[in-house]
């Protein structure tokens, strides 16, 4: 196995504030004898091991590129290579599941958006997982045009809505539309992030930067120790984002953040879907 006398780690992204807070994170982190963080939006030359943070910067990425750990809010269409690895920090719909069950224990029937390509293995295999805990989950096909009166059709029919990390579906010019719908159906929206919790959904898990930047730091250790990324895998340490001022409006009697999250016991839920 060979020495790396240096090692050198990039990002491949612009200069956002999210990949400098990464890089002075893995720069403190990771011994600076022994490991050197650039970022560029190109591939440089002497690159042993390259970070991607968004699916933008996918596009740009060579066939032929070095060891490649994609941090990504979830599974994608992307082809890895067997050199490549993944963090994925979105949570698992049955990390979202329990969620749901913690603050609306009465829920039988959970309604969710997808996209016109979404895969339809992993909605059959959620859709099963929930059904072994007697939850009927049924999915609306989107069509933006009718956005505003889907959501209305679904929430009618289920006990509450959940949302994935799709921008497609989940974005600045949907998000009201969304929420209003599902309110005048006095249902409510879990996930898909805190912004949407700021918004006006009810709660959800998700995964703090520091701890995002943890396991990146994790899996870069792995590589030096063993000269290969550690298999693909998903952020577990997650936190509760709640909106209190939404379960009051709704009448909801919830549990505070720091009780939810000693209930859920995440570690103990499966990783996928």
């Amino acid at each position: 196995m060979p020495v790396y006398a240096e090692l050198n780690v990039q990002l491949l992204a612009p200069p956002t504030a999210e990949s400098a807070q990464l890089s002075s994170f893995l720069s403190k982190s990771l011994p600076d004898n022994e490991v050197v963080i650039t970022t560029h939006e190109k591939v440089l030359e002497k690159t042993d091991i390259l970070i991607v943070m968004s699916n933008d910067m996918i596009k740009s990425l060579p066939a032929n590129h070095p060891p490649t750990l994609f941090v990504l809010a979830q599974p994608s269409t992307i082809e890895m290579q067997k050199q490549d690895s993944a963090l994925y920090w979105s949570p698992s719909l049955s990390a979202q599941l329990a969620l749901i069950r913690a603050v609306l224990p009465a829920t039988n029937r959970v309604g969710m958006l997808v996209s016109n390509g979404e895969d339809a293995s992993w909605l059959r295999v959620f859709k099963q997982y929930a059904a072994e805990q007697s939850i009927e989950v049924r999915f609306q096909t989107i069509d933006k045009a009718r956005i505003a009166r889907q959501v209305s059709e679904l929430a009618a029919s289920t006990d509450v809505l959940l949302a994935q990390p799709d921008t497609d579906i989940y974005n600045r010019e949907t998000i009201r539309f969304i929420l209003l719908a599902a309110y005048r159906q006095n249902k409510v929206l879990i996930g898909p992030s805190p912004a949407f919790v700021n918004a006006g959904a009810l709660a959800t898990l998700y995964a703090p930067s520091h701890v995002v930047a943890e396991e990146v730091a994790q899996k870069i250790q792995h590589f030096i120790k063993n000269n290969k990324l550690p298999p693909a895998s998903r952020v577990k340490n997650l936190s509760v984002s709640l909106n209190a001022q939404v379960a009051k409006s709704l009448g909801l009697a919830v549990p505070a953040m720091n009780e939810l999250e000693r209930l859920l016991r995440l570690e103990e839920l499966p990783t996928w879907p």
